[in-house]
């Protein structure tokens, strides 16, 4: 809920390059999860 008032009250680029960070965060990290396991199901097969 405070992140949403911060958002609101930010100008609206600096809360889209914000937002963008964010979201190549979660995509790394979610490329980085996915990789992980295909190599942990590699090495049991």
């Amino acid at each position: 809920m405070v992140l949403h008032l911060n958002l609101k009250s930010m100008p609206m680029s600096q809360t889209w390059s914000y937002t963008e960070s964010h979201i190549r965060i979660l995509c790394h990290d979610i490329s980085s999860i996915t990789i992980h396991h295909n190599s942990i199901s590699y090495k049991h097969e």
